[in-house]
């Protein structure tokens, strides 16, 4: 598979995102990671819903995305997430809800509703 025109936009949109908050976080000194959020629809891919409400660097959502076919059909959103000096989340409720909301997913889909 290759990625179409849009498809390419939208990777580098999300890109440009990413650097861009990165730029800013390290011009604050603000330590930081990316959550990525699954859109959950019927196409979602097993490897994009595992991945919803974890934590990434920068670097590791470019590599992501530029392995395999991940940046094919991507619906993912990526979330600037502050975290602590050991990259612990500042909010740690938030990780709970979407590890919940990821749990519910695959029940949902192992039981045929996606």
């Amino acid at each position: 598979m290759s990625l179409q025109a849009g498809q390419l936009d939208i990777r580098e949109i999300v890109l440009k995102n990413i650097e861009k908050d990165e730029a800013d976080c390290r011009k604050l000194g603000i330590p930081h990671r990316f959550m990525q959020l699954s859109a959950f629809s019927p196409t979602t891919r097993n490897s994009h819903a595992d991945r919803h409400g974890l934590l990434f660097t920068g670097d590791e959502v470019r590599h992501w995305l530029a392995e395999d076919d991940n940046a094919i059909g991507c619906k993912c959103s990526f979330t600037l997430a502050l975290v602590d000096s050991s990259g612990n989340p500042q909010f740690p409720d938030v990780l709970d809800r979407t590890t919940s909301a990821r749990k519910k997913f695959f029940a949902e889909r192992q039981a045929g509703h996606h």
